[in-house]
């Protein structure tokens, strides 16, 4: 029976803890690594390593590969840990040169030829890899779509076609979360209630088409698990230790019957835990009664993808919602008593220092309880980059750079912005939204009633103004 090792990179420490963001890194067990370890544990000896949770992270890996034996490493990229992905991989290919090394991911599916360069990866996987390692497992690799491989005779690379996106969701195997340690995972009372704290995917595909989206992996059809399978999947992640459930679709109220139906499954079962719609609902595919019903289902939190307070911009950017929209959604949540969240996006495409401020005016005069400012960066598969590669004004393609929370050097030439104007305006925003004494004399109200005094006051302290 082969042995896979699914790991995880250590990306957290470097794209979020030496940020102005570090004080609400997130820290959940890898919702990709548990589904894919989800259809092999039947039948496969497997284990999931975190190295984000590692002071070590090469000696934890190495040991556990001493330990385990593994005949197969897998893992997944996004663009700015591709290249510790590839280190990483490269170091046991020099050590272990029997162990067969895949990787798949957003980045490896965005640009397969650069991976496919390496010779420290043995299989990319390109879109939806569900079921790559069973069927490379079952069949040749000849055999099995969706992915690159090395062919043994001639040494050259064969790319296999696309594979079709998985059709039934519901078909699909629990992810297999009894592989963590779920005590080590702990976020911080900003964005969550209790820990630890679980994603689950309930859906799949957009069909926006907004320019900062890179959309190559699930694509633009929707699909969907019904109510019940959300549902039991749900009991099964609260029976595996998980306290609080975070929602990750990119478009959960795409189907807002469906929504809907899920908050009444909730209700049905008497089933008590808190629930959070973490991933930029769209304020365009909500009304009142949906945040009624999600706020009686236990859910405390619902995050908008606002992106800019400038009409202009979200016309610019493709995001086809309207300020009065946000404004409309961001205040039906607070009726219902739901947590707001609002994401922002400085220097989109098309901005101007005029926009900005329009943007951070708008952000002040929402009722938002948390709002996180990130800066536009073209990834590669998006139409942005693609706008802007056929201008000549990407001018890093040094991926680790690539991270919205921190730039410290410009990675493409702005049409009307200078680096130094980016960088103040990202700073500056935070404290304009959260140092104001209007804010924070209702954060300080609402604390008192949640009992979370202390807990804002430690962040307060600790964040990087």
């Amino acid at each position: 029976m082969p042995k896979i090792l699914f790991l995880n990179p250590p990306s957290r420490k470097n794209i979020y803890l030496s940020t102005n963001v570090g004080i609400a890194a997130p820290s959940y067990p890898s919702l990709t690594l548990a589904a894919l370890a989800g259809n092999l544990i039947n039948k496969h000896d497997i284990k999931i390593i975190d190295l984000d949770l590692s002071n070590n992270f090469y000696k934890s890996l190495f040991d556990e590969i001493h330990d385990f034996k593994p005949d197969i490493v897998a893992s997944s990229a996004n663009t700015p840990d591709y290249f510790i992905v590839k280190e990483i991989a490269q170091k046991i290919k020099e050590k272990y040169l029997r162990i067969k090394t895949i990787v798949g991911g957003v980045h490896i599916t965005t640009l397969p030829e650069e991976a496919s360069k390496e010779s420290c990866f043995d299989i990319i996987v390109i879109g939806e890899g569900d079921t790559v390692i069973s069927e490379l497992l079952s069949s040749p690799a000849r055999d099995v779509p969706g992915i690159i491989y090395k062919d043994t005779a001639s040494e050259k690379r064969i790319y296999n076609h696309r594979r079709k996106l998985t059709g039934n969701l519901n078909a699909l195997p629990y992810p297999a979360w009894q592989l963590f340690d779920l005590k080590r995972y702990k976020n911080s009372r900003l964005s969550s209630r209790k820990n630890p704290v679980g994603l689950i995917e309930t859906s799949r595909g957009c069909a926006f088409q907004c320019n900062f989206c890179n959309k190559l992996t699930f694509g633009s059809e929707y699909r969907e698990k019904d109510p019940k399978r959300v549902v039991d999947e749900m009991e099964y992640m609260l029976k595996c230790g998980f306290k609080e459930i975070h929602i990750v679709d990119d478009s959960f109220t795409q189907n807002i019957g469906r929504a809907k139906e899920i908050c009444n499954e909730i209700i049905r079962r008497n089933l008590t835990f808190p629930w959070s719609l973490f991933n930029g609902v769209r304020v365009d595919m909500i009304d009142f009664e949906f945040f009624k019903l999600a706020k009686k289902s236990g859910c405390w939190q619902a995050a908008f993808g606002i992106e800019s307070g400038d009409q202009d911009i979200l016309n610019k950017i493709n995001k086809r919602i309207t300020i009065s929209q946000t404004e409309n959604a961001v205040k039906l949540a607070k009726k219902a008593g739901i947590d707001t969240f609002g994401f922002f996006i400085l220097a989109l495409s098309g901005e101007t220092e005029a926009s900005l401020k329009r943007t951070l005016s708008f952000a002040k005069k929402l009722p938002l309880d948390i709002a996180k400012f990130d800066i536009c960066i073209p990834y590669p598969g998006t139409p942005y980059y693609r706008e802007l590669k056929s201008q000549g004004r990407i001018k890093s393609e040094d991926w680790p750079k690539y991270n919205c929370h921190q730039i410290n050097e410009p990675l493409f030439d702005h049409a009307n912005l200078p680096w130094p104007v980016i960088r103040k305006y990202y700073k500056n925003a935070f404290k304009e939204f959260y140092l104001r004494p209007a804010y924070i004399i209702r954060r300080f109200i609402r604390s008192l009633k949640m009992g979370d005094v202390l807990y804002d006051l430690r962040y307060f302290l600790k964040a990087e103004w």
